[in-house]
């Protein structure tokens, strides 16, 4: 009798034990993911007079835990490195817009993005144009010079909003960068 008993208590504990452990475990809730529609738009400025306007779109799923959303655009640019050393040598520059962005819905309905933009592009100044200088002195004729513009901005931002996220001047140009972020809750 003693035997059954110890079995059936051993039986129990072997087969019980599981389903104690089952039920200590707390239901996961699923996150809900919002997808969004983030435009950023480069406006570049001489002065008063806008010279150019470079918008990109990115489509990030705010409270996302997967990878940051992406985007990169551009051209592989040949520069000529044995430049005066009497070879020709050329390696190949990465010239054009970066963007990653990552985005998480806050309490009261607005989004927290983090976004890091990178835009790079060459400048080489024609027979009619003056030769680019920084800090007063000139900078290397026949080669191009590049122009590297990196920001990165943590917006508190709602559907439907743009904000004025970053103003940049060139050193080299003088020319006023802006940057527009505007974020759209995709329906």
């Amino acid at each position: 009798m003693k035997k059954t008993v110890l079995a059936v208590l051993l039986a129990g504990l072997v087969f019980g034990a599981p389903a104690l452990r089952a039920q200590d475990k707390k239901p996961e809730v699923p996150v809900q993911v919002t997808p969004l529609r983030v435009q950023v738009v480069f406006t570049e400025y001489d002065g008063e007079k806008k010279i150019g306007s470079l918008p990109y779109t990115l489509l990030i799923n705010a409270d996302d835990k997967g990878a940051q959303a992406a985007l990169r655009m551009g051209l592989r640019v040949p520069i000529d490195i044995g430049a005066g050393s009497g070879t020709k040598q050329v390696q190949y520059m990465d010239v054009g817009t970066n963007m990653d962005g990552r985005a998480d819905k806050t309490d009261d309905g607005k989004f927290n993005l983090k976004l890091n933009v990178e835009r790079s592009s060459l400048y080489a100044p024609g027979a009619t144009e003056k030769p680019a200088t920084f800090a007063g002195n000139a900078i290397i004729q026949g080669q191009p010079v590049v122009q590297q513009f990196r920001s990165q901005v943590n917006l508190l931002i709602r559907d439907g909003q743009t904000v004025q996220s970053t103003v940049a001047s060139d050193p080299v140009n003088g020319h006023v960068t802006k940057v527009d972020v505007t974020l759209n809750v995709i329906k």
